[in-house]
């Protein structure tokens, strides 16, 4: 960082009036590391500073209570980590309903950073100009409402995508390899692909409908996207943008070996949706009812879904504020 951003940066959080909460996710080095040196540059300016770290996601329920009394009123949220660690702080903030009250200043130091890219804060040196202007976007989450077979009811947001089928089991393979960073992702990635050469991709029942359409069958993959890249390359919803009110959602139906590399190799050019076996469309809401057992990855995070469950998916429009880049209106 420059003198003139960082003077800029420090006069930023020094005229913030509220209080400053810095989120670290302790399993990334990266972010461990900027965030230490962030925290020292602050504190040495007298600024009132508090801090936590995220829980494993499976915590993040329990850890609620604690987060609505502790950390209800801050205005100024810093989150030093990726995809699943901003996913963790959004449904604290939004299942806190202080979300009124808060600001959302991500640091890249994931291992894909989709939010983060989407946002146009694509680096650290980026995040730190953008507060230095302070200029605030609101952003859409994407709403999950599930009900599972015993009628009990959880509730959960979405900042970039979920996967449903092979994307989760995917991400699920990939925890083992999380520490390599995206080349760990990569690898258990094209491990399962070349299994995947030999047995053609595991489906699942479910039904899928919209306001316009239903579908029901088999299908191997679903992806509900915010965002228009997936995984740093993955063109996944060509057009979607994190406030146009819309969910993007792309089905795949089973094919072929041949045809479904063909299809990824399609999809780092956005044209996956010209392919047969693929359903591309465009709503504002969708109720999927999960008739096998299935892995799913909620901004990268792994989630288990038992068969019988009921997922009613909606955008909540313009529900959280998110530092925007410094050159943006």
């Amino acid at each position: 960082m420059k003198n003139p951003e960082r003077r800029g940066f420090l006069e930023s959080i020094k005229s913030i009036e509220e209080r400053l909460l810095l989120i670290v996710n302790p399993m990334s080095k990266k972010g461990a590391e900027i965030a230490s040196r962030i925290r020292s540059m602050i504190r040495r300016e007298g600024v009132n500073l508090e801090e936590t770290s995220t829980d494993h996601p499976d915590d993040a329920g329990s850890t609620l209570e604690f987060w609505s009394k502790r950390f209800g009123g801050s205005r100024v949220i810093m989150v030093f980590g990726g995809d699943g660690a901003i996913n963790q702080v959004i449904n604290n903030v939004m299942l806190s309903h202080s979300n009124k009250n808060v600001v959302l200043v991500p640091f890249p130091c994931g291992t894909a950073n989709d939010f983060c890219r989407a946002m146009g804060l694509d680096s650290v040196e980026k995040t730190l100009e953008a507060m230095a202007a302070f200029k605030v976007k609101p952003i859409d989450l994407i709403k999950l409402e599930m009900v599972d077979r015993n009628g009990k009811q959880t509730v959960r947001y979405c900042s970039n995508i979920i996967g449903l089928g092979l994307d989760g089991d995917l991400a699920k393979r990939a925890l083992g390899y999380k520490r390599y960073g995206v080349a760990g992702y990569w690898y258990s990635s094209i491990k399962r692909a070349i299994q995947l050469i030999f047995k053609e991709p595991e489906t699942y029942l479910l039904r899928i409908k919209t306001p316009s359409l239903e579908q029901y069958g088999h299908f191997f993959d679903v992806l509900l996207s915010k965002i228009d890249r997936y995984g740093q390359n993955l063109h996944v919803a060509p057009g979607a943008k994190l406030d146009d009110g819309k969910i993007y959602i792309t089905i795949g139906k089973p094919m072929s070996t041949i045809k479904a590399f063909l299809t990824v190799m399609l999809l780092l050019k956005g044209l996956h949706t010209k392919m047969p076996g693929i359903e591309f469309f465009v709503t504002e809401s969708a109720e999927i009812e999960i008739l096998d057992d299935v892995y799913a990855q909620e901004d990268g995070e792994v989630r288990f879904y038992p068969h019988e469950t009921k997922i009613y998916l909606s955008v909540e429009r313009k529900a959280l504020e998110v530092l925007s880049p410094a050159e943006s209106s």
